[in-house]
């Protein structure tokens, strides 16, 4: 089996989450240097939400929010990414609740006790069984979930990711990107099901400056086309509430 084939093992992931990170996460939060999922979460909460991110790695998401009003519990299985956000949160002087915690087991909160449940990256790198295992269990804890995972569709982002697996500079072992997860959050037990597709700026950076795939979408962008519209964007966004 390849390192593509394979999850990262917790000592793995550490790597991208290490204590060093946080001069440079607060400062490209003090800039408003922030990723497309980031500014996306933020249009979908509101000041004073109760906010819960499963898998916060280097919890650049959850401070950044956390600076614009939001009510932040994160937890990762990762003692690195909890020091790396705790880092953060006293270097930034806000509030976030951390907890060092296995999500694929049950989490240790009351029914319904965040607004929104939120996870950025991280139900790509299982298989269906288990993302749909995954999303029940934690469908319990709010009335909304927000799921963003690679979008299937983003050609940058698919023909980047099979270059980089082929010439072995991949990262990240095994991720599955999604078409759609509308059919897992039913089957989990959602019934309002919302899903499109963001940062199709962001999934040129996975090819070659000189690629003529990202010439071209470069092009198309700033002629104003909105590839996000077009299913191009590196993210699938899926919510799911509860009604």
């Amino acid at each position: 089996m390849s390192s593509q084939e394979k999850a990262l093992k917790k000592e793995e992931w550490a790597k991208h989450a290490q204590i060093g990170l946080a001069e440079k996460i607060v400062e490209d939060i003090s800039n408003d240097r922030i990723p497309c999922w980031s500014r996306e979460l933020l249009k979908l909460t509101s000041v004073g939400e109760k906010c819960l991110e499963i898998g916060c790695g280097t919890g650049q998401t959850s401070a950044y929010l956390a600076t614009k009003g939001r009510i932040l519990t994160a937890l990762d299985y990762s003692e690195d990414s909890i020091n790396l956000i705790n880092e953060l949160a006293k270097r930034m002087d806000i509030k976030i609740d951390t907890k060092c915690l296995d999500a694929t087991k049950e989490l240790p909160f009351n029914d319904n006790e965040f607004d929104t449940v939120f996870h950025c990256g991280l139900l790509e790198h299982f298989e269906q069984d288990e993302r749909i295992n995954l999303i029940r269990s934690w469908r319990r804890l709010a009335n909304r979930m927000i799921c963003m995972v690679p979008n299937a569709a983003s050609l940058a982002y698919r023909v980047g990711k099979k270059m980089m697996e082929d010439n072995g500079t991949w990262e990240y072992g095994l991720e599955i990107p999604q078409f759609s997860l509308k059919n897992e959050f039913y089957l989990a037990g959602y019934n309002e099901i919302y899903e499109y597709t963001i940062g199709t700026q962001h999934a040129l950076n996975f090819l070659p400056p000189r690629h003529y795939l990202r010439k071209a979408m470069s092009k198309l962008l700033k002629q104003k086309f909105n590839l996000d519209e077009l299913g191009q964007g590196y993210l699938l966004v899926t919510i799911g509430e509860k009604k």
